[in-house]
């Protein structure tokens, strides 16, 4: 295509901090800007040059378009973001499994671990996880001083991987290490080598321990998919891959973040505790809010044009990566008025401009084709955690000074601590 701009020309870094106050206006405003493009180029970690998507309904677009694909072996040639060196360690652009799968291909993988996230078996995953949720805030108490990520977040994210795929609880905290190392790590470095050699032999212990199992699983279910040849080595091992580092990394992320928002504006924080008198309606709408401000994931998995195209005006050849910024989408003023403020009558039927936003809603499990299967479920287990954890504590205050905590990544921004002291402080 002659005369395409290129993600090369000019690109401007893709940071969305995570939302804490310090810093995240200016984010706000750079990319929510009105007069900015929808579609702009932006470099992501390792190199990567891309184009992203800002725009809530050029988002929406990038997501459902046919003439991208997740899968790079569609494009049939050379990928044009993509540095010599293949970003980040293969994973989420080359093994096999729901993110890097289009079409029939991805139809046919998400068809074997649907039924486990269907309404009834969300139901049931979720009410078991509630009993392991309470015995993690019931361990808290009578501490002084916790750490929402190591003693909450870790030990949740470790349940609920244990429950989706099967692994034995004397493994949890094992897989949960091996996940967040994987995904952690800078692309080409001996970190990364070294974690990823310990995530593969996880993957191999959950495949070992679902030939064993008697109960079933997503795990059991990838296994019989295997056994009876609908899938291969690769996609048992992509599929499994995905799922452990997809509930990890999300839970890991979004319940600290949404503490330290709890615990940063009062309102949220009640809202949380005590609902305002609106009940469990309002404390869901609370969690929302939540959710839209500190999506699990800041921007999207990678999508390819498979033949030179126009996306929102702009012309982009063959071999193109475009991503949708989740955050950015979320911010989007004219979807979300005063887009930083969490307002949980945004959906309020009272309100005149409640019906767009409400069937608009926001992008932090996905959209289309490769909306997040376990949406329903990350929602009540966000919801859970985080209005449990403020009323079992509701003088939980931050233990560290906001510049003390440390955020780490670029597709993630996760915490690696946040210590809270359990009782109000007296002067």
């Amino acid at each position: 295509m002659t005369g395409a701009p290129s993600p090369a020309q000019g690109p401007v870094p893709l940071a969305c901090p995570a939302l804490h106050e310090r810093g995240f206006t200016a984010a706000a405003r750079r990319l929510t800007a009105p007069d900015g493009p929808a579609l702009r180029p932006v470099t992501l970690g390792g190199g990567l040059r891309a184009w992203a998507a800002t725009g809530p309904a050029v988002a929406r677009g990038v997501l459902t378009d046919p003439r991208l694909t997740n899968d790079i072996g569609e494009v049939g040639g050379p990928v044009q973001g993509f540095p010599d060196r293949r970003y980040p360690e293969d994973f989420f652009a080359h093994a096999p499994q729901l993110l890097s799968a289009s079409g029939e291909r991805h139809r046919g993988l998400r068809r074997i671990v649907a039924p486990y996230f269907t309404a009834a078996a969300t139901e049931r995953t979720g009410a078991r996880l509630r009993d392991a949720l309470d015995r993690i805030i019931g361990s808290l108490a009578g501490r002084g001083r916790i750490d929402i990520v190591t003693d909450l977040a870790l030990p949740l994210a470790g349940a609920t991987a244990g429950e989706i795929l099967g692994i034995v609880p004397e493994r949890r905290d094992a897989a949960v290490t091996a996940a967040l190392a994987a995904s952690g790590a800078v692309p080409g470095t001996e970190e990364a080598r070294s974690a990823h050699h310990v995530f593969a032999q996880t993957v191999l212990h959950i495949i070992g321990a679902a030939r064993r199992s008697p109960d079933p699983s997503a795990a059991t279910a990838l296994l019989h998919a295997r056994q009876t040849g609908r899938i291969g080595n690769a996609e048992l091992a992509g599929m499994l891959g995905m799922l452990l580092i997809g509930t990890v990394d999300s839970l890991s992320t979004v319940v600290p973040s949404g503490a330290l928002m709890a615990l940063r504006r009062p309102e949220v924080r009640h809202g949380l505790g005590t609902g305002h008198g609106g009940g469990p309606a309002y404390t869901t709408a609370v969690t929302e809010e939540i959710l839209r401000l500190n999506p699990p994931f800041q921007h999207t998995g990678w999508r390819f044009t498979r033949d030179d195209c126009v996306l929102a005006g702009i012309p982009l050849p063959r071999g193109a990566v475009v991503v949708t910024s989740v955050l950015a989408a979320n911010l989007d003023p004219a979807a979300w008025p005063d887009p930083l403020r969490a307002d949980p009558l945004r959906a309020d039927p009272a309100r005149a401009d409640a019906h767009r936003r409400t069937v608009a809603g926001h992008l932090s499990f996905g959209h289309g084709p490769h909306y997040c299967l376990g949406a329903a479920l990350g929602r009540r287990l966000v919801h859970e955690a985080l209005t449990g954890l403020f009323r079992r504590f509701p003088g939980l205050s931050l233990a560290a000074p906001l510049d003390g905590l440390t955020w780490h990544g670029t597709c993630l921004r996760r915490l690696d601590r946040l210590p809270a002291d359990t009782c109000p402080r007296t002067l």
